[in-house]
């Protein structure tokens, strides 16, 4: 079920969403940039539903088109199309419009922005939103949404839901990975989700400049604290060597928290001279989101992220002095 912080089923919300899906014809169904499974798996599902009332439906996200997840039924029909400007925008997977970049603008101005996450940081933005922190994916919420409606969710909408859940969860070893959890991933199973080719493009399937780049990147890791802090960063640099583009970097920092001692593991990224990115997960007491709060970033308990106009040694410095100050002084900050 989809429920509110306080455990109650968000009925009286869900009904006037429905009644927007009902009575509007146009909709854009956003995700997020630098998408992941979970944002655009649920939005490709979410667009199929509505095609499937008679809508004419846009799924975008902001450049550039992440190849990694060309596996996603519907890949292909992403950005291309533009969506009317009395479309209905759906958001998906983020708690504020400027996490959906060159896009943020355009759902600012849309006549009514519907929107479904589950961040523990949601600002909380658009006049209709289902946002319920302890979901374990967005995939989550948009799958209990089409059931609570009595929607008929075919194979392909399976295999993109069931791709934003095992992938928010880590392949279902994440510790949001619950008894309701994995009951979902096999009710998608059962309805057609190809788990073993997600499975597959998921986490076997790279290219070698992927490989070339966990290898400098892992070889650059600094471990600090008796282990309990481990770090390390892609440069530009780095990407020229491997010959691999910044959507390869994912999977580095799960590469960082396989260390046994870790509470907290930071991969720094960077993006331009002045533009960096961190990723930051976590064990124990420290809340990965507080880590980047300061800096404009946000996510969940054991995994979050920012996007900062910073050089690489001046984020660096922020997040790693706070972190060091907080492992060091034994608090949860």
């Amino acid at each position: 079920m989809v429920r509110s912080e306080g455990g109650r089923m968000e009925l009286e919300e869900l009904a006037r969403i429905r009644q927007v899906v009902e009575t509007k014809s146009e909709f854009l169904c956003v995700a997020h940039k630098d998408a992941d499974a979970d944002s655009l798996g649920s939005a490709l599902a979410f667009a199929e539903y509505l095609e499937s009332l008679g809508k004419h439906v846009v799924v975008a996200v902001p450049d550039p088109l992440p190849q990694n997840l060309s596996y996603l039924p519907g890949y292909p029909r992403v950005n291309q199309f533009e969506a009317p400007d009395d479309a209905v925008a759906v958001a998906f997977d983020a708690g504020s419009p400027d996490r959906f970049g060159s896009l943020g603008e355009r759902i600012r101005r849309a006549p009514l922005t519907i929107l479904f996450d589950h961040h523990a940081s949601n600002e909380g933005f658009g006049e209709l939103s289902i946002v319920d922190r302890d979901a374990a994916a967005t995939g989550v919420i948009i799958f209990e949404v089409l059931k609570e409606w009595g929607a008929t969710v075919s194979p392909d909408a399976a295999t993109n839901l069931y791709a934003a859940i095992f992938t928010d969860t880590g392949g279902f070893r994440h510790d949001n990975t619950t008894a309701e959890v994995l009951r979902l991933g096999a009710e998608l199973a059962e309805l057609g989700a190809d788990v073993v080719f997600v499975a597959l493009k998921s986490y076997k399937s790279r290219p070698q400049s992927t490989l070339r780049l966990q290898s400098l990147s892992a070889s650059a890791a600094r471990y600090e604290l008796d282990g309990r802090l481990i770090w390390s960063e892609v440069t530009l640099e780095m990407l020229e060597k491997a010959g691999a583009k910044m959507e390869e970097t994912e999977g580095i920092i799960d590469v960082l928290q396989s260390l046994d001692s870790m509470e907290c593991a930071l991969l720094f990224k960077q993006e331009g001279p002045r533009l960096s990115k961190v990723s930051v997960r976590t064990r124990g007491d420290l809340a990965a989101y507080s880590v980047v709060g300061d800096i404009g970033g946000g996510g969940h308990f054991r995994a979050a992220g920012a996007e900062v106009e910073m050089t690489l040694g001046e984020v660096e410095a922020i997040v790693l002095g706070k972190v060091r100050a907080v492992l060091a002084g034994g608090t949860s900050s």
